[in-house]
């Protein structure tokens, strides 16, 4: 029997993982499975690797050879100058002073390796992992690191995106939506390729290892803090993190150790594309339809790239609405103005710089402080999802993930084109080396 096991959101329903389990079989509307830990005290396996210290409230059996892991602190400076006296950063990204060491400098270096390790050791299948920009980055360098074989979908825009201190193993291969695409372009590319033998589908909101992975963020501010925090604020593209966030909340309150701080959500999206901020805003459970054009006008205006996920997570049960009403949270919409003032304001009090997703967050936590949502004695946790990057590019020789394969816009969403797909990632693309995981340094999660 796992340590764990995966319950629905919506009607109860209990399953024992199978590594691949991605949705309930019930006959209802769209809900997200949850993993459910059958030891509930939390505590830190500190020998393990990275951030598999949090293995007790990861739904693996296995570890990869990782070194990111969240790092959390008080603020003096910008709390200070916010006049918020516990005010706690989780610094996720390339920090060395910090002890920070995500060497893409992106907080999806905590998605990635649960969502690996989950993974049988030696199957056989390739994943596929669709992204708009730092998902990839983190999948790449992680994949390749252990030779797991991957292949990674992006929009065109995003290229310059793919880079790693290390090189490329030849197990990861890039995929380009070209065109006027976005994220969700390459999202729908990505799923034809999964409906061919042989790949399966990374899972995106609906891998209870992704979420789990993010709520490590959450884990790591509460064993420095030594409680549940009142408010938590993040950028959200999908709002997974968000929701991850919350079940990590609920995992500690029954542990019942750390609390009982019902902690409310914050979570902030950069305008003018903003469609969960205005649907929650309007009390719409529902998310309106977008018009296609509009949405990627709006997208190619936001300076935080990687939030411009067309299809979020919203209704479903368990997910973004679901989280925000439980919580008593609220959603912000965060202008590039704001965006580029808090970057730099945190570069200047904090020392290092962030990603624009970053300053959203912080955007909206200046909001928040500005209409006195947050009070000055309140404990206060901000995600901080990736920085660091100028460090990290002056301190590793990098290397660029080159493109062996593109699609228009017009070619992804047209017939015929699986067949193309198929034909292109025939055997001998990946090597019988490359699709058997010999790099990795696995061993038991332990406990």
């Amino acid at each position: 029997m796992n340590r764990y096991y995966l319950k629905c959101t919506k009607c109860g329903a209990e399953y024992e993982d199978d590594s691949f389990r991605l949705r309930c079989d019930r006959d209802h509307g769209p809900a997200l499975l949850r993993s459910m830990y059958r030891n509930k005290n939390f505590s830190l396996r500190k020998n393990n690797p990275g951030m598999f210290k949090f293995a007790d409230f990861l739904p693996v059996e296995r570890m990869l050879t990782v070194e990111g892991t969240p790092v959390s602190y008080r603020s003096e400076k910008l709390g200070a100058h916010l006049g918020l006296k516990n005010l706690f950063i989780i610094f996720n990204g390339y920090w060395p002073e910090r002890g920070a060491c995500m060497q893409t400098a992106s907080f999806k270096e905590l998605e990635a390796p649960p969502v690996l390790a989950r993974v049988p050791e030696g199957h056989e299948g390739t994943i596929v992992v669709a992204s708009a920009g730092n998902t990839g980055r983190a999948f790449a360098h992680i994949c390749s690191m252990n030779r797991i074989p991957l292949v990674l979908v992006i929009p065109e825009d995003r290229l310059d995106e793919m880079w790693s201190p290390l090189p490329y193993d030849d197990c990861v291969k890039l995929l380009l939506a070209t065109g006027n695409s976005d994220y969700f372009d390459a999202i729908s590319l990505a799923g034809k390729l999964t409906g061919i033998d042989g790949f399966f589908p990374e899972g995106g909101a609906a891998n209870v290892a992704r979420r789990d992975g993010m709520a490590t963020t959450v884990l790591d501010a509460v064993w420095t803090i030594g409680r549940i925090p009142d408010h938590y604020f993040q950028a959200v593209g999908s709002g997974t993190g968000g929701v991850a966030a919350w079940e990590a909340c609920l995992r500690l309150l029954e542990d019942g150790g750390y609390g009982d701080v019902r902690m409310k959500l914050h979570l902030a999206q950069n305008a003018p594309f903003i469609p969960m901020t205005e649907a929650w805003n309007k009390g719409l459970r529902e998310l309106p339809p977008l018009d296609e054009e509009k949405a990627k006008g709006e997208i190619h205006h936001i300076k935080a790239k990687v939030l411009s996920n067309r299809k979020p997570p919203y209704s479903l049960t368990g997910g973004v609405f679901d989280v925000l009403s439980e919580s008593g949270g609220s959603m912000y919409a965060v202008e590039n103005e704001e965006v580029e003032r808090a970057m730099q304001l945190f570069d200047e009090l904090e020392g290092t710089d962030i990603h624009p997703a970053g300053g959203v967050a912080l955007g909206a936590l200046m909001q928040a402080v500005e209409r006195k949502t947050v009070a000055a004695d309140d404990v206060v946790a901000l995600n901080i999802t990736g920085g660091g990057e100028r460090r990290a590019k002056a301190d590793f020789d990098l290397h660029y993930l080159k493109p062996f394969a593109s699609f228009s816009v017009e070619e992804i969403h047209r017939n015929g084109i699986q067949d193309k797909l198929r034909a292109l990632l025939k055997e001998s693309v990946f090597s019988s080396g490359d699709r058997v995981a010999n790099g990795i340094e696995a061993g038991p999660v332990g406990r």
